[in-house]
């Protein structure tokens, strides 16, 4: 790990580890949550993602890490393979009575592959990691789900865990945890909002600057920091709606950052 991006990690600790409810960094909460939603359809529903191939053998993990709520280190082939595939999955394009079933599956599968990017063994299969979060974050949002303090204490214990080839990711995950830190006044108080949203800019100033070394840090903001951009444009649905998620308990300096940011990322 680069010594700026130590420090970022070191300054990103700090200010979120001041927020009672996340300063435990549970990375398994939200894993029982999505897996508590499941049941053996939605699992056999995944085994076969990968058109039926070695759905037993999928099959047999899925419901060892379900059960559980526990992932084995590494992650194999049996089931990344699956988990990858159903990640991809759109629940908004298909029928009613599928939204649901997908939307399920969906969040289960983003979550345990979040999950196992913060293990150091899994560090050469991850990548773009913001593709997985933002499909997590719409799953959830389909489902209704109250589990805003789930996903951060994921977010703030994986933060300092991703691998350093993944450092572009790094402003998607802190941008993902004001979202949800958005939903949670009570906990996040005002100086801690602005000390996210600082670290926020902070960190995706730095990425723009790692991926292009030696120039200036021009480009569209935030996604212009990873190479990995398959779903931009849903990042940037996701700014064109955060000031949404502000609420008369939002002080003025609060809500001034949380428009800017979405704004530039709109």
């Amino acid at each position: 790990m680069t010594s700026r991006m130590q420090e970022h990690v070191v300054e990103f600790q700090s200010l979120a580890g001041s927020v009672s409810s996340i300063s435990s960094g549970n990375p398994n909460s939200l894993l029982k949550a999505t897996a508590g939603l499941l049941d053996d359809a939605d699992l056999q529903s995944i085994a076969r993602a990968d058109y039926g191939n070695d759905s037993e053998e999928h099959l047999a993990r899925l419901i060892d890490i379900a059960r559980l709520c526990e992932l084995p280190s590494p992650l194999q082939w049996h089931p990344r393979e699956v988990l990858e595939l159903t990640r991809w999955s759109e629940p908004g394009q298909q029928g009613p009575g599928m939204v649901a079933n997908l939307s399920r599956q969906c969040a289960f599968a983003c979550t345990v592959l979040l999950v196992s990017y913060g293990d150091p063994r899994n560090a050469g299969a991850s990548y773009g990691g913001n593709q997985t979060l933002i499909n997590l974050i719409g799953s959830l949002e389909a489902l209704g789900l109250d589990v805003e303090d789930d996903v951060l204490s994921l977010l703030f214990w994986l933060i300092p865990r991703l691998p350093e080839h993944e450092a572009g990711e790094i402003p998607f995950f802190g941008l993902a945890m004001l979202w949800f830190a958005l939903g949670r006044p009570h906990q996040w108080n005002d100086a801690a909002l602005l000390g996210l949203c600082e670290w926020i800019m902070v960190a995706e100033e730095a990425a723009r600057r790692r991926r292009s070394p030696g120039m200036d840090a021009s480009g569209a903001w935030l996604v212009s920091g990873t190479g990995y951009d398959t779903h931009c444009d849903r990042w940037r649905k996701l700014g064109r709606r955060l000031a949404d998620r502000l609420d008369m308990r939002h002080g003025p300096e609060v809500r001034e950052a949380v428009q800017l940011i979405g704004a530039m990322l709109a």
